[in-house]
């Protein structure tokens, strides 16, 4: 969505037509929570995408350089650091299924394995993202269940605490050139309802459809929820923007001070100011004389020469030591190693010490999946009742569950030797497809390599079979000379 200007801190609750008194009352709600978390969520984006601005203090910048554009991307760092750590792979059932419930062809079609990540790096940025599966027009080109990932810059949510599950989820299709919503969906346990804002600005509902599983059809990915803020947090918080604010300001000056360093600065003694005048006496601009080839000085009055003093530039090693102070500091509120904030350290890191350094982050990561995986768990739970018009949830659908990498990503040679060992003390975990999983595998190529398998082990079976009867033959050949085509001999 793009938008000339923002006015939507001042868009009003719309009284629909048509639409019934609860839903009304939920929606008047939803648009209250939307309009309130919209700049906070506004500026987090702006953190990310790298076009916030730091406060300048008034201090130590020249008013000519306060326009230097300095940009930090710390912010893109703290939420696709963690962001891409967490990595789907697909469904599994206990009963060992490749596909259960035949649910990979439909999120195939809905392009789950590529909007999801953009779920979470969403999530991560405004603390919450959801995902919505309804029913979808098959006549228009749509899967059988429509699922959609939804940012919290254009949805928002009431929680029912006593469900453990959504209450009302608003969702802004459109906006106008004001950013004024002209469109919005609201998903009720009961119903789906699609209001539109028409030409004469009345509000009207364009299309209700029955809600049949009795609970919202969306679910919530919240990231590092509690019980006072179910909707969860987001990675950058208060500490990471002030962090981020201080680290762009002492690049600021480390540039400024480079751009003094870089011209020497001079104090003269027993100069006439002519000297920086040209031949029709309009002074001539310092710069060109520090950069020009010839410089020329001229005796004073008493014909002593002048005297120049160059003045020493201080090192920027103070700046350099605040930023990796700060980088310090970002790196423990984020728990992203040092490494990836572009510091340096003197000596290599061994195995073990990058190990150490990322082990928050892994933590973090696992938590995440856990979270994520419990809401997309229900998530397949709605896709396949709607699909196929259950009323009742079966046992085996209650089961399934999401199958996630390891959020170490450990290097294939690490994972092979970890996985060897394993297989030496439990050796017939060699003939299990969790083996393949832990060497890195994707569930494709599992599949491909299991389908190349039985088709090996059917040409050596078959291989076999005809080995056996040509033995067969030739036993029999010998044991009945007429068969075999040879005359007898007589003695």
């Amino acid at each position: 969505m793009t938008m000339t200007a923002d006015l939507s801190a001042f868009f009003n609750p719309p009284q629909v037509a048509g639409l019934s008194h609860e839903t009304q009352s939920l929606l008047n709600q939803l648009v209250v929570v939307w309009r309130q978390k919209m700049p906070r969520n506004r500026l987090r984006t702006m953190y990310v995408d790298m076009k916030n601005r730091a406060r300048d203090l008034n201090i130590s910048i020249p008013p000519s350089l306060r326009d230097l554009e300095i940009v930090m991307g710390w912010g893109e760092k703290a939420v696709y650091g963690l962001a891409q750590r967490c990595i789907w792979d697909g469904v599994v059932s206990p009963s060992g299924s490749e596909d259960p419930f035949e649910l990979r062809s439909i999120l195939r079609d809905n392009r789950f394995d590529i909007e999801l990540p953009q779920a979470i790096v969403s999530q991560m940025t405004h603390s919450v993202s959801f995902v919505s599966s309804t029913p979808g027009d098959v006549q228009s080109g749509e899967p059988d269940v429509l699922i959609m990932m939804h940012s919290a810059m254009w949805s928002a949510a009431l929680w029912d605490r006593r469900r453990r599950a959504l209450r009302a989820l608003l969702l802004v299709g459109a906006v106008d050139d004001l950013g004024q919503p002209v469109e919005l969906t609201v998903l009720t346990p009961w119903e789906t309802t699609s209001c539109v804002k028409g030409a004469s600005g009345q509000w009207y509902v364009q299309d209700v459809r029955p809600n049949p599983l009795g609970r919202v059809l969306a679910e919530p990915l919240p990231f590092r929820p509690t019980l006072d803020r179910p909707f969860g947090r987001s990675r950058i918080n208060r500490q990471v923007m002030s962090i981020i604010d201080r680290a762009t300001r002492a690049a600021l000056r480390m540039d400024v001070h480079g751009e003094f360093f870089a011209a020497a600065q001079y104090l003269l003694f027993g100069v006439d100011d002519d000297v920086f005048k040209d031949e029709n006496g309009q002074p001539v601009p310092l710069w060109d004389w520090y950069v020009g080839r010839f410089k020329t000085l001229s005796r004073d009055e008493n014909g002593e020469l002048p005297e120049m003093h160059e003045i020493a530039q201080k090192s920027p090693q103070p700046h350099i030591d605040t930023l990796r102070e700060l980088a310090g500091e970002f790196s423990g509120a984020t728990s992203l190693p040092l490494s990836s904030l572009g510091i340096v350290q003197d000596n290599p890191e061994s195995a073990q010490a990058m190990y150490a350094a990322k082990e928050d982050l892994v933590i973090e990561a696992a938590n995440a999946n856990r979270v994520n995986g419990a809401a997309l768990d229900r998530v397949y739970q709605n896709v396949v009742m709607l699909r196929d018009g259950l009323d009742e949830m079966p046992e085996e659908l209650r089961q399934i569950s999401t199958k996630w990498r390891n959020p170490a990503l450990p290097s294939v040679v690490s994972a092979s030797d970890a996985m060897v060992k394993q297989i030496a003390a439990i050796p017939w975990l060699a003939e299990t497809r969790v083996a393949l999983e832990e060497l890195g595998y994707t569930d494709e190529t599992i599949v491909r390599l299991l389908n190349e398998k039985r088709r090996a082990e059917q040409r050596i079976a078959m291989r076999q079979l005809i080995e056996q009867r040509g033995v067969s033959r030739q036993f029999a050949a010998a044991d009945d000379p007429e068969d075999s085509g040879v005359e007898p001999v007589a003695f």
